[in-house]
């Protein structure tokens, strides 16, 4: 898989830097936030400087399915893998992002979400959904 520029968007701290530390490993370039707006401000650059947020739903400050939609709304290429520790439906989202999003429920091993990021970038149509 080529390097791809991600953005990990979680409120649990140690999990960001673990995930970011594989994950630049790997040889991605990563960028982390902690809260839904500061997600979508990152992404609010024209054009979206990351092709691929690993989002969790469950954020400080707004509703993670806000951030989804505002996230697929705002930059039309960008992928959205949901990260979160209860089962997400892509059923709540609107059948023209579809293809973009995926998800992959928490807990999980690195290798996991490296595999389930490939998906997604790959087009696959059920990146690790569950």
């Amino acid at each position: 898989m080529a390097n791809l520029s991600l953005l990990l968007v979680d409120d649990e701290k140690p999990l960001l830097a673990l995930l970011r530390k594989y994950l630049e490993r790997m040889g991605h370039t990563v960028d982390v936030c902690e809260t839904g707006m500061a997600a979508i401000e990152k992404c609010r650059q024209s054009p979206c400087p990351f092709q691929l947020v690993v989002l969790d739903l469950k954020l400080p400050d707004i509703p993670g399915a806000e951030v989804l939609k505002a996230l697929l709304e705002g930059a039309p290429a960008l992928r959205v893998l949901i990260s979160s520790g209860t089962p997400f439906s892509k059923e709540a989202v609107p059948l023209a992002h579809r293809p973009r999003v995926g998800s992959l429920l928490k807990p999980y091993m690195p290798k996991e979400l490296l595999d389930a990021i490939q998906t997604l970038v790959r087009g696959g149509a059920s990146a690790a959904s569950v």
